[in-house]
C-alpha cells in the first residue's frame, strides 16, 4: 500500500515537473497560428531526430508540418532553417496533377522512398566518405537500361513490345509461381530466367502467331517496367545491421550504402557476399577508391547475406600527407602501401624518416622508420605515424641587398663569388658606394661573422671571394651615408611638421608640401628661423639663430619673392589678427531661452548672457547656479572631492546629484572643472568683480530650486530628507539614523548646490558644523585606520617632556 502511494506521488511530481518541460521541448501539434521563428532550434532539432528514428521520408516529414496546419510560407522558412542547421535541403513534393508526364513512365520499385537522414560527423576512417554526405556515391540507378543478365522473379513487371508488321504492347506481371500470362500463349514460366533468355522463349513461341518475327519484319522487345523489391541481410560491423529492402537491380555497394557503411572499426577491405551459405566474392573498397575497380560490385539476389567483419589492422597517419586519417592494412602490406593510401607526401613533408608509436602487450614503443625501410617495414594494428615537415633552412641560398638593381635571395651555384652574385642582381645602382661593402657569414655554430669587402678590387677582378650558403652581402648607398636633413613648418597650414630637405627647396614649395595656408593664416610676417653659423661661443647672450621675415602673396602667385631654404630652417606662419574664432557658451536650466550663445566680445560677462537668455524662471535656484568649464586646472569637481574624502556613495545618490545639477557629471568631471557662483550678487551688480568673464565652451547651469537635503557616507542609512528652516546640522544626521562606527566626525562637510563646500571646524572641545541650505548634501567620510603599534621612541619623548614639565612646576612653586 505504501509502495503504491509512493509510486502515485512520483507520478504526480513527474506530471507537474516533467510534462511542462517536454511540452516546451516539443513542437506544438497545432501550428496554424504559430510562426516558424517561434519554434526554437532545440525543438526543431528534436523533431528531426524523431523523424529519422521513425524512418520518415523527406516528403512525410514536410507533410507532418502540413497536417499540423502550418502555412506554406512558414514551411518554406522551416525548410531554409533545416538546411542551415543540417545541410539537408528538403523539397516539397508536387501534387499528382502537377506531375510531369515523364514521371508516369519512370521505373520504380515497391517501397521506394527518400528517407530523411540527419548529417553525420565526418569520420577519420579512409573510405567512410563513400557512405556520408548529401550526394551519396552508391544509390541504385533505376533509369538504366534493363541488364540482359537480370534474373526475373516474382512481382516483377515486364513490358512486352511487338512492333513492325504487327504491333502489340502488353504489361506482364510475374506471379508468385514465376508465370506471366501472354496473349495467345497463356501462362509462361520465366522464373530464374534472364531478360535475354525470357525474350528468346517468348519470341520462339509467338512465331506461330506472328510469322514475320522469323523474317525480322516484326520485332520483339522485352524490358522491365517496374522493379521488384528484394531483401538483403546485413550482418557484422555495419552501422545498421539487419534486413533491408532494395530494388532487385541493386548491387553490393548499394546495399552497403543503404546500411550506412561499415563502423569505425569495421573492415572496408574484406566484405563478404554470401549466397546460399557460400561466399561468392570478397569486396575490397580500397580497390574501388584507388583504381575504380568494381569487379566485386555484383548484383544482389533475394536473401543474400552481406557480412562486414571487424578490421584486423588499422593504423593512424597524420602530418605532411595529402590524406590523413585511419587506414586499414592487409597482411603483407608495407609502409609504402600505407603512403599510397594516404596519397603520398605533401610538398613540404620530410621524406627521409617517419616517426610514430606502437602499442605492445604492456606499454608503448617509439617507431622510427628510415626511408630505405619503407618497402619492407610491416605495420601493426594500432600504430600511429606522423610525417613531419622539412627543416626551415636552405641548402644553397645567398643574399644581396642595398644599392643593386634586383636585391634578394639567389641560388648558390658551384664557384659563385661576390662578383658573380652582383651579376645575378643585374649590377650595381648608380648611387652604390664603391668603397667598403658589408658581408655577414654564418659560422658552423650559427654565430655571425662580419667582413668588410673592398668592392673596387672585386669589380676590377683583383680579388675573388667565394661564397658559402647563407652569406649576405649589403652594398651601401651613398645616400645612406649622407646626413638626413629636414626643415620644419609650424602654424596654420594643413599639414604642419617636419619635411625632408631637398636642394633648392623654396618657402613656397614647403608651404605647398604642407597643403597650403589655412583660412585664418596671414601671408605677412612669415618668419624663418635659421641656424647661425658664426656663433660667438663664450659670449653671454650671443645669437644662435637668424630670423628672416618674409611677406608673400597669399595665393603664392607673386614673382621675385622666392626664398630658398636651408637645412634645419624653421618656418613659422602666423594667425591673422582679424580672423578671431567665435566664442560660444551654453545656458541650461531655469532660464527663459536655454541654448547656445555666441559672445559679442571677449569681455562679455555672465550677467549679459543671462539677460540675453530672457532672464530667470520663477523656480530658479540662484544659490545653486554654477559654470562648467573646460579643465585648465587641477580637477576640483564634486565627484573628485568625494573620492578624496573617502566617502562611500551609492549609485542612487549619484543619480540624485546628477538630476539636481541638470547635467551628466560622469561625462563632465573627467574633462571639466566647476566654477562656483553667487548669481544673486552678479545679477544685482552687473559688471562687478563677481560678474564672471566667460570662456569658450563654458556651460552655465541654473538648477530648479530643490527643497531637500541629502545625507551620504558613514551613516546608518543614507537618505534624502526635506529641508526645514531653523533645523540644525544634527537633525539631518539623526534622520539618517546617526553616525556609524567608522564615521570621521571631525571631517564632515557640506556641498552646496553651486559646487562650493564647507567643512566642520573645531574650537577647543567644540565642533562648529557648516550651515545646511536647501539642495545641499551632507557627507560623512570614513575614518582613516589608526596605528595601534607601540612606539618606544615616541613614548620616550613623551616621558622626557612630562619630566621636564614636572621639574619646571616644582621649581616655580618652591
Amino acid at each position: 500500500m505504501k509502495m503504491k502511494k509512493l509510486i502515485s506521488s512520483l507520478f504526480i511530481v513527474f506530471c507537474l515537473v516533467g510534462l511542462p518541460y517536454l511540452a516546451a521541448a516539443q513542437i506544438p501539434s497545432d501550428l496554424s497560428k504559430i510562426r516558424s521563428a517561434q519554434i526554437t532550434d532545440a525543438q526543431l532539432n528534436q523533431f528531426l531526430q524523431q523523424a529519422q528514428a521513425a524512418g520518415m521520408s523527406e516528403g512525410e516529414l514536410l507533410q507532418e508540418f502540413q497536417k499540423r496546419g502550418m502555412p506554406e510560407s512558414e514551411i518554406q522558412a522551416i525548410i531554409a532553417r533545416i538546411k542551415t542547421m543540417t545541410g539537408v535541403e528538403l523539397v516539397m513534393e508536387a501534387d499528382d496533377a502537377d506531375a510531369k508526364d515523364g514521371d508516369a513512365t519512370k521505373r520504380k520499385f515497391k517501397g521506394e522512398t527518400k528517407k530523411f537522414r540527419m548529417p553525420e560527423k565526418p569520420s577519420r576512417v579512409y573510405g567512410s566518405e563513400l557512405f556520408s554526405g548529401v550526394d551519396p556515391f552508391f544509390v541504385p540507378n533505376l533509369k538504366i537500361a534493363t541488364p540482359k543478365t537480370y534474373q526475373i522473379g516474382p512481382d516483377d513487371e515486364l513490358q512486352l513490345d511487338i512492333y513492325g508488321n504487327n504491333i502489340s504492347n502488353q504489361k506482364l506481371t510475374v506471379n508468385p509461381d514465376g508465370n506471366i500470362t501472354v496473349k495467345y500463349l497463356g501462362p509462361v514460366n520465366v522464373s530464374g530466367m534472364t531478360i535475354e533468355q525470357a525474350a528468346g522463349v517468348l519470341k520462339a513461341r509467338l512465331m506461330k502467331y506472328y510469322p514475320s518475327l522469323a523474317s525480322g519484319q516484326t520485332k520483339l522487345q522485352l524490358s522491365l517496367g517496374s522493379v521488384r523489391s528484394i531483401q538483403v541481410i546485413m550482418v557484422g560491423a555495419v552501422k545498421k545491421p539487419g534486413t533491408i529492402t532494395l530494388p532487385s537491380i541493386a548491387t553490393l555497394f548499394n546495399a552497403l550504402y543503404a546500411s550506412g557503411g561499415p563502423l569505425e572499426n569495421g573492415s572496408f577491405r574484406n566484405i563478404e557476399l554470401v549466397r546460399n551459405s557460400k561466399v561468392i566474392t570478397v569486396a575490397d573498397l580500397y580497390s574501388f577508391i584507388m583504381k575504380g575497380d568494381q569487379s566485386a560490385n555484383l548484383s544482389l539476389r533475394d536473401n543474400d547475406v552481406i557480412r562486414v567483419p571487424f578490421a584486423k589492422s588499422q593504423i593512424a597517419m597524420a602530418g605532411g600527407l595529402n590524406r590523413t586519417g585511419i587506414f586499414e592494412m592487409k597482411a603483407g602490406e608495407t609502409m609504402l602501401d600505407a603512403l599510397d593510401f594516404a596519397g603520398g607526401f605533401k610538398g613540404n613533408a620530410f621524406k627521409g624518416r617517419i616517426t610514430g608509436t606502437r602499442y605492445t602487450d604492456v606499454d608503448k614503443q617509439v617507431l622510427d622508420i628510415a626511408k630505405k625501410d619503407f618497402g619492407t617495414f610491416n605495420l601493426d594494428h594500432g600504430d600511429s605515424l606522423y610525417v613531419d615537415t622539412v627543416v626551415d633552412r636552405f641548402q644553397n641560398r645567398v643574399f644581396i641587398t642595398g644599392a643593386v638593381i634586383k636585391p634578394g635571395a639567389y641560388a648558390l651555384e658551384p664557384g659563385l663569388d661576390i662578383k658573380g652574385l652582383i651579376g645575378k642582381a643585374q649590377g650595381l645602382k648608380e648611387d652604390a658606394f664603391l668603397g667598403i661593402a658589408n658581408m655577414v657569414r654564418l659560422r658552423e655554430d650559427l654565430s655571425k661573422e662580419y667582413k668588410s669587402i673592398d668592392l673596387r678590387d672585386i669589380i676590377s677582378g683583383n680579388s675573388t671571394i667565394p661564397l658559402l650558403k647563407e652569406d649576405s652581402l649589403h652594398v651601401v648607398s651613398i645616400l645612406e651615408l649622407q646626413d638626413s636633413t629636414t626643415v620644419t613648418i609650424k602654424g596654420p597650414v594643413k599639414k604642419p611638421g617636419d619635411y625632408r630637405y631637398e636642394d633648392s627647396l623654396s618657402l613656397k614649395g614647403l608651404i605647398l608640401q604642407a597643403g597650403g595656408l589655412l583660412e585664418n593664416a596671414t601671408a605677412f610676417k612669415i618668419e624663418i628661423g635659421r641656424r647661425k653659423k658664426d656663433i660667438a661661443i663664450g659670449t653671454k647672450g650671443a645669437a644662435t639663430s637668424e630670423i628672416i621675415s618674409v611677406d608673400i602673396d597669399r595665393n603664392l602667385m607673386d614673382k621675385g619673392k622666392e626664398v630658398t631654404l636651408q637645412p634645419f630652417d624653421v618656418v613659422s606662419v602666423k594667425i591673422a589678427p582679424d580672423k578671431v574664432r567665435q566664442v560660444t557658451v551654453e545656458v541650461k536650466g531655469e532660464v527663459v531661452f536655454a541654448g547656445s550663445y555666441t559672445l559679442e566680445n571677449p569681455e562679455e560677462r555672465l550677467s549679459s548672457i543671462v539677460k540675453r537668455a530672457g532672464g530667470l524662471l520663477p523656480y530658479a535656484d540662484l544659490s545653486g547656479a554654477k559654470v562648467i568649464r573646460k579643465k585648465e586646472v587641477q580637477d576640483t569637481s564634486l565627484i573628485k572631492r568625494f573620492a578624496l574624502a573617502n566617502t562611500k556613495l551609492s549609485k542612487a545618490d549619484n543619480e540624485k546629484i546628477d538630476t539636481a545639477n541638470l547635467v551628466d557629471l560622469d561625462q563632465l568631471t573627467s574633462q571639466t572643472t566647476e566654477v562656483a557662483l553667487e548669481l544673486s550678487k552678479i545679477l544685482q551688480n552687473p559688471g562687478s568683480e563677481d560678474d564672471l568673464t566667460l570662456q569658450d565652451g563654458d556651460v552655465l547651469i541654473v538648477p530648479r530650486f530643490v527643497n531637500t537635503v541629502a545625507v551620504n557616507g558613514e551613516v546608518l542609512k543614507q537618505v534624502t530628507v526635506q529641508f526645514e528652516q531653523g533645523k540644525g546640522f544634527g537633525t539631518y544626521i539623526s534622520a539618517a539614523g546617526g553616525y556609524n562606527r567608522n564615521a570621521y566626525k571631525k571631517r564632515v562637510f557640506v556641498v552646496y548646490p553651486n559646487g562650493r563646500s564647507a567643512r566642520t571646524k573645531s574650537f577647543l572641545a567644540f565642533r562648529v558644523y557648516p550651515k545646511v541650505t536647501p539642495g545641499s548634501a551632507i557627507f560623512v567620510p570614513i575614518e582613516p585606520p589608526r596605528d595601534n603599534d607601540f612606539d618606544p621612541a615616541k613614548a620616550g619623548v613623551l616621558v622626557s617632556a612630562f619630566s621636564a614639565i614636572l621639574t619646571t612646576m616644582v621649581l616655580l612653586f618652591r
